[in-house]
């Protein structure tokens, strides 16, 4: 059972980016009343049923005037440091306007404070969770994003996957396609199906060693996996323009859990395995 046509609006937030450029076409497949909350409307894909408001994150003002009529939030903020803050104040406005329910983009649930990046999510998770009298809180909490490692250019431009992790450690990724798909069908299925649930979402697990053979079989190209030292790592995120708490987070981070068995549910397919993944994006390398 899903949305029927006009009985439902939906608002996006975070639709330009490797997740909403997902979200948006599906949504439009369906049929479904969506709007849109841009920095820059020329990003947003142009359809019937498609909506555009012009905003930033600093004056709410647009989204105020707006979001009244909606039944549905998506919460995707993109890092920094005051994430937490922007997210309460674009939930809090939802809510009061009506909003039933809010799926909220979070990250990977990690032990309190241990690293900043994720504390801001869980910083807004719980104050908006926490609002009482308000609609269902959705909460997709994914793990380290397979483009992750094609942001730099070490592969494309070195045949080098470099990281601080030792070859067979193993280490946590998910699809970013697979993030999207599951949004974009729980903001389609009946909001009382999900409730105030929080999905971890893991679809794969691999090392830094399978991780260069897989890539090395997809490209026809001989991938290696280049190991450095914590400072090194934290030193070239640094020096790619990346904060503090980014740096110290993607240089460091060596948590690991087993991969969501729940994931071919959410999508109603099975998840993009790493391999899958990297044969479907074969240009980023």
């Amino acid at each position: 059972m899903t949305v029927e046509k006009g009985k439902e609006r939906i608002y996006i937030l975070g639709g330009t980016g490797r997740i909403g450029s997902v979200i948006i076409p599906e949504l439009i497949k369906r049929g479904v009343q969506i709007t849109v909350y841009a920095r820059s409307p020329e990003k947003i894909i142009k359809a019937d049923n498609v909506t555009v408001v012009q905003g930033d994150y600093d004056d709410l003002t647009a989204f105020e005037n707006s979001i009244a009529g909606h039944t549905r939030l998506f919460l995707l903020i993109a890092d920094r440091e005051d994430l937490d803050k922007i997210k309460i104040k674009f939930g809090t406005k939802a809510y009061a306007a009506g909003v039933k329910q809010i799926v909220e983009l979070s990250a990977r649930r990690l032990p309190w404070r241990s690293y900043n990046v994720v504390h801001v999510h869980q910083q807004a998770e719980d104050a908006l969770y926490a609002i009482k009298d308000r609609g269902y809180h959705v909460v997709l909490r994914p793990t380290n994003f397979m483009t992750n490692m094609t942001d730099y250019n070490t592969i494309k431009n070195d045949n080098e996957i470099v990281d601080s992790a030792d070859p067979d450690e193993q280490q946590e990724w998910i699809s970013p396609s697979d993030i999207g798909h599951v949004a974009a069908r729980i903001l389609v299925e009946p909001i009382e199906k999900h409730k105030d649930v929080a999905y971890e979402l893991i679809g794969d697990v691999k090392t830094p060693a399978q991780r260069a053979a897989i890539i090395s079989k997809v490209t026809g190209r001989n991938i290696s996996y280049k190991q450095v030292s914590v400072q090194e790592m934290y030193d070239f995120f640094i020096n790619a323009g990346e904060t503090n708490s980014m740096a110290y987070y993607m240089a460091t981070y060596q948590f690991v859990s087993p991969i969501s068995r729940g994931l071919p549910l959410l999508l109603g397919r099975p998840q993009e395995s790493f391999e899958v993944w990297a044969t479907n994006n074969k240009k980023l390398f």
